[in-house]
């Protein structure tokens, strides 16, 4: 009796699109991609055995664009029909790798006495944040960065911290002196009244420690300030030991 033949097993009907969508990645890069297509190849690493056109399409209708889709959250993220846990956690992880690396490229052993150096040092930190974040760089008697110390983060337009805390971790790093940083997510590079009254209380705090601020800087996504260069950075009066403007 002749055995029954075998049969291969079909082949998924998106398979060759994946795999011409990825020749085309390695033969014209990431940029010859549409959104959405950058989005559906995202989705491949998560969901192996699926059509993630749909998918894709979907993140780009409620999010409204590609950049908007990689700056959610992933709960945001979970509620797009398709999106599970994992993919949601890919999508939402591309940002920090993009920052982690951002970090790690700059050099830390530099001077930054100048406020273009301290703009380009202090702007990876703020790399896809979609709320405000608050940065001490301690730093020696040369300027030069000891550590970055992530003293609070907040709402998209607001951001408290607690004062001891901050105090606390600057004078474990042995600093001298030490630069503030902030984002504006959605602001102007301006310092509002409110940077004023906080920049001032941080100035005192740790002026009464020995440790000079040299100046405040806020990031926006396109721009960047400096208090110090502005003429508006409080220092402190160690004599009277009070802060001056």
């Amino acid at each position: 009796m002749p055995e029954p033949k075998q049969t291969k097993p079909s082949k998924p009907i998106h398979a060759d699109h994946r795999a011409r969508m990825q020749a085309r990645v390695q033969r014209d890069g990431l940029e010859s991609l549409a959104e959405h297509e950058a989005l559906e190849y995202l989705l491949f690493f998560a969901i192996p055995r699926k059509n993630t056109n749909p998918i894709a399409h979907a993140l780009i209708q409620r999010f409204g664009s590609f950049c908007a889709v990689l700056e959610a959250g992933e709960e945001e993220l979970a509620q797009v029909e398709g999106v599970g846990p994992a993919s949601a956690r890919l999508i939402h992880g591309v940002l920090g790798f993009a920052r982690y690396y951002s970090l790690h490229k700059r050099g830390r052993r530099v001077s930054l006495k100048q406020t273009e150096q301290a703009v380009e040092y202090v702007r990876p930190l703020f790399f896809g944040l979609q709320q405000e974040a608050l940065y001490l760089i301690a730093m020696d008697d040369h300027c030069t960065p000891l550590r970055d110390i992530r003293v609070a983060e907040g709402l998209p337009n607001k951001v408290t911290f607690d004062i001891n805390r901050l105090a606390r971790a600057a004078v474990a790093t042995g600093c001298t002196c030490a630069l503030l940083a902030h984002n504006h997510p959605s602001g102007l590079a301006a310092a509002s009244e409110a940077d004023f009254a906080a920049t001032a209380q941080i100035v005192k705090a740790l002026g009464l420690l020995g440790i000079d601020v040299l100046d405040h800087i806020i990031i926006t996504a396109g721009d960047a300030c400096s208090m110090r260069q502005s003429g508006r950075m409080p220092h402190y009066d160690p004599y009277n030991q009070q802060v001056c403007y």
